[in-house]
């Protein structure tokens, strides 16, 4: 039975699918297109983090092909394949699950990266290295994608949706697997955060004990240019860490607000495929709220150059000279076709 809240609930629904999620996904693309591009310029690549935040752009275009693709296309057709066609259901789940368990597994090594170069600790910090990069990488990559085979091979399409099968033990495996990939972040970012701002008070107050120690405790020429030298190159290794560190923090804070509704709603929607006796606006409700956590998370992606471009002046630069440079190459063009 249609009632009036389930017709509202099925037009707000509509409009986003057709004038809404098309807009994110274009912007999503370019935005972290953009991302990946100002990450591989000269300046930031010698950082081992901006490798994370390349992963990191890569696997959210990877999550908005996956999600508002399929939205567009079942509002286009009027006709939703995925939901009644077995192998399109499968691979959909699949892909879905691991873009977004890659988005929030490098947002925590983002996080674990700036407590490990900040470190006093030598030892620690050596872990941050570029020489480690594609192991970490490539060890995630691997690791998730086989992990990730739960989806395809226990999901199936029914009249509504492609949803999970509804088995006991897939059930709680399931809803163990959503708390603790959506939660274990939350914390993760939380502590690691606080232990890196902990290591950058520690390093200022290294540095400006450095800075004042008197001229004529220094006993020779050469070691007062070490030391200058020294310290330049700490300053500077320090200012790259701080740029990554603010876009680190607007990476993580809009992540965790943008991400709360899709986390557990995943969670809410298959208690409630699971159990009976729910009326048709109950499971209209809880479908909406999926859908809503879906646009929230894909918005989320969309607009991280935003958040990069409002942290950094570093970033805001490279950005304004790849421009620059774009601009250049076209007047060269055009120049030389005349």
């Amino acid at each position: 039975m249609t009632t009036p809240l389930i017709i509202r609930l099925e037009h707000v629904q509509t409009v986003f699918t057709k004038d809404y999620i098309p807009v994110v996904y274009v912007v999503g693309i370019i935005s972290n297109i953009l991302n990946i591009i100002l990450f591989c310029r000269r300046k930031l690549r010698c950082n081992c983090c901006s490798w994370y935040f390349i992963c990191l752009s890569l696997s959210q275009i990877l999550l908005l092909n996956v999600n508002c693709v399929h939205h567009v296309i079942s509002s286009w057709l009027n006709y939703d394949g995925f939901s009644t066609i077995t192998s399109l259901c499968k691979i959909h789940s699949y892909f879905n699950v691991l873009s977004i368990i890659l988005v929030r597994h490098f947002i925590c090594l983002i996080s674990i990266d700036r407590w490990l170069v900040t470190s006093a600790n030598a030892r620690l910090r050596n872990k941050s290295s570029l020489i480690n990069i594609p192991w970490i990488v490539g060890g995630s990559f691997t690791f998730w994608t086989i992990f990730s085979i739960h989806a395809p091979i226990n999901y199936m399409p029914s009249s509504t949706a492609c949803s999970p099968i509804r088995a006991l033990n897939y059930a709680i495996f399931l809803t163990i697997y959503n708390v603790i990939t959506s939660s274990t972040p939350f914390f993760i970012v939380f502590i690691f955060s606080i232990l890196t701002v902990f290591n950058i008070r520690k390093s200022i107050r290294q540095v400006n004990s450095i800075t004042h120690v008197p001229s004529s405790q220094i006993n020779t020429i050469v070691l007062v240019n070490s030391i200058k030298s020294r310290e330049k190159q700490t300053l500077i290794n320090k200012r790259l860490d701080m740029v990554f560190v603010r876009l680190t923090v607007f990476q993580i804070i809009p992540y965790l607000l943008f991400n709360l509704i899709s986390s557990f709603s995943a969670i809410i929607l298959y208690l409630n495929s699971i159990t009976s006796n729910h009326t048709e606006e109950e499971n209209a409700i809880v479908s909406f709220i999926h859908e809503l956590g879906t646009y929230l998370l894909c918005t989320y992606v969309s607009i991280t150059f935003i958040f990069y471009t409002l942290a950094s002046n570093v970033f805001r630069k490279e950005f304004i000279l790849l421009c620059k440079q774009c601009w250049f190459t076209i007047q060269r063009c055009l120049c030389c076709q005349h």
